[in-house]
């Protein structure tokens, strides 16, 4: 088993002038940003959705199923534009 050394702690003078370096405010690197939006579905809605979300092999998460729907949609709305 390789034996290593015990880490160095930085000098003083390196912990002062990394504070004074400063930084940069973070940012959000993703262009689109996500809100919240609740959907009014009927039972028989939910109903439909939970009877096709079963017969699927891997049951998608209602999130899932309904952004592929949506996708879906404006897919076929782009193209027929």
């Amino acid at each position: 088993m390789p034996i290593r050394s015990k880490p160095q702690q930085p000098s003083e003078a390196a912990i002062h002038a990394l504070i004074e370096k400063g930084g940069s405010v973070a940012t959000q690197d993703e262009p689109h940003t996500k809100t919240r939006n609740f959907l009014r579905l009927t039972d028989e809605m939910r109903q439909r959705i939970d009877r096709a979300c079963e017969k699927r092999i891997v049951k998608p998460s209602w999130h899932a199923y309904i952004m592929e729907a949506v996708l879906q949609k404006l897919e076929a709305d782009e193209q027929s534009a």
